[in-house]
């Protein structure tokens, strides 16, 4: 307290002064049209600056909120859009449909997890994606992983609460895809250059496609359901066996910005690996 007196009684001429100032613009204010309507104007000007500023801060803090509704969102429609291509294999392949009964365990194949990555690295050659979710929120490890524009990688390894999921940018990694709509397909294989390219090998040499075609999952794995989007081709090359070529894809997915992702559940995995498992024995 006596520090504050001190402080009123060293300056208690420009307290004085700011006072008198605060009271003659108020006066001028209270009795002047113009000058009043110049006041409203810069105060609105200036509250709104504020509450601009206030209302973007607020939106970066609600984003990841947001982001995480949306994805959820994403993955219901994925599930309910899978949901029904399997109600309509099912009937296709039944001959009494007027009497066939549908429950959401016999249709339901794959199941979308919506998870956020926390860690992800694309300037290695080798790269991997850290996920928010693990064993205990059902994940396993040969679980297939996508952004809600293109595939991201499949999951490697599980602990209680965190997984871990080899890239598409990474030479390890080798998915079947295709063409969309000509069934050509071939191994997707990273060359570690560039995190926005990848290759789509052993296309066969009569294989005819086009600049721009679209490269989709082809179905031939546990991991991934068939056509869920890769990306585009924008090059074509031949292989150093003339009866195969490979087409330059740029992906759907942006690995630069990945924050949310879907984790793919195949409720038949475990009978597709074991059928594949005694085929090699």
């Amino acid at each position: 307290m006596r520090e504050l007196f001190n402080f009123i009684q060293k300056n208690v001429h420009w307290l004085l002064f700011l006072l008198l100032v605060f009271l003659s613009v108020l006066l001028i204010v209270k009795n002047n049209q113009y000058q009043r309507s110049k006041y409203l104007s810069v105060a609105h000007e200036i509250t709104g600056r504020i509450h601009a500023v206030s209302s973007g801060i607020q939106s970066y803090m609600n984003l990841n909120t947001e982001n995480a509704d949306l994805l959820k969102k994403i993955s219901d429609l994925e599930n309910e859009v899978y949901f029904y291509k399997r109600t309509i294999e099912l009937l296709n392949n039944t001959t009494q449909t007027e009497s066939i009964e549908i429950d959401s365990s016999s249709a339901l194949v794959y199941n979308f997890i919506p998870a956020r990555v926390v860690y992800n690295n694309i300037s290695g050659t080798e790269n991997y994606i850290q996920l928010n979710k693990g064993s205990e929120d059902g994940i396993k490890p040969d679980m297939g992983v996508m952004a809600p524009n293109g595939i991201v990688g499949v999951i490697m390894n599980v602990s209680p609460h965190y997984s871990i999921a080899i890239s598409v940018l990474n030479p390890k990694f080798q998915l079947n895809c295709k063409l969309k709509d000509k069934n050509y397909f071939g191994p997707l294989v990273w060359d570690g250059k560039d995190f926005q390219y990848t290759y789509l090998e052993n296309l066969p040499s009569h294989a005819e496609f086009e600049i721009g075609d679209t490269i989709v999952t082809s179905g031939y794995s546990a991991f991934f359901p068939e056509g869920l989007p890769v990306g585009t081709i924008v090059d074509s090359r031949k292989q150093k066996n003339d009866n195969y070529n490979s087409a330059l894809v740029q992906l759907f997915a942006d690995f630069s910005t990945l924050t949310e992702v879907m984790i793919i559940e195949n409720s038949y995995k475990e009978e597709q690996n074991n059928l594949l498992r005694n085929i090699r024995k």
